[in-house]
């Protein structure tokens, strides 16, 4: 026969009101045509999105304390105007986005408290189907995942056109032994654009570890970047406008000091 000791009915009881141990949540669906209730961390309170065509993705989130979101793309990086930190009607807590989708495929929507904390929120979306929107040639380094792949030591030329959607430039770059690795952007011509140069680490593509916008010797153009790498590390960089749309040619160069 069992014996229950007041120890032993105590746990019994927590584990059938508290469950198993919490594992990592796994994101939720973004609710479409209906509200939703949820707490918002620093880590971010995400919900996913699987696109099947092109069109707009409307979202609403409404806190009592002050909150921002992100729509983003299945690497984690903001859409073209993503970000939401807008404060409706001088509210802290109020936030609306209309984003246009390109292309079939999974975003997320990812709800933060402005600083630290949490935050208690409501989310709603809305989707609009609208095949106008789609690109037909699609940037092909458009987010960490499709990054180009750079030697270090080589450079080469691109350039961005934010018209026809090549809003930035995704390169990766794997050393071959550690050091100090420095990447830098020179303008090729007078068409250069201003730009800005992020780092990444593989284990954040969410927030750069590095990140330039100097306008070196004077120019808009110019920038570098370093980071410390060991060998086999991949560092992910995004070269980006650093304001406006831009558009124009830069050359990319990297260098390895051991």
């Amino acid at each position: 026969m069992m014996r229950w000791t007041l120890r032993s009915l105590v746990f019994a009881l927590a584990a059938v009101v508290m469950g198993p141990a919490a594992s990592a949540q796994t994101p939720a669906a973004l609710p479409i045509g209906t509200t939703v209730s949820g707490q918002a961390s620093e880590a971010g309170l995400t919900y996913t999105f699987a696109a099947s065509e092109p069109g707009v993705l409307t979202v609403a989130v409404y806190s009592t304390d002050d909150v921002t979101f992100t729509v983003a793309d299945v690497d984690g990086q903001a859409r073209p105007n993503g970000e939401s930190d807008r404060d409706l009607f001088g509210s802290g807590g109020n936030e609306l986005l209309a984003v246009a989708i390109p292309e079939p495929g999974d975003y997320k929507v990812i709800v933060k408290p402005w600083g630290s904390g949490t935050a208690s929120v409501q989310v709603a979306a809305g989707w609009y189907a609208f095949a106008h929107f789609a690109r037909e040639n699609p940037d092909p380094d458009r987010r960490p995942s499709m990054a180009a792949d750079l030697e270090v030591g080589a450079n080469r030329e691109d350039a961005l056109d934010s018209e026809a959607g090549d809003e930035w430039d995704w390169y990766v770059l794997t050393p071959g032994s550690a050091g100090s690795l420095t990447v830098i952007l020179r303008q090729v011509n007078d068409d250069s654009p201003d730009l800005a140069l992020e780092l990444y680490t593989a284990d954040d593509l969410t927030e750069p570890a590095v990140r330039s916008d100097n306008d070196q010797q004077g120019v808009a153009t110019n920038e570098s970047a370093t980071i410390d790498v060991r060998a086999g590390d991949k560092i992910y960089v995004k070269v980006l406008g650093a304001l406006g749309s831009p558009v124009g040619p830069y050359r990319i160069a990297s260098s390895l000091i051991e």
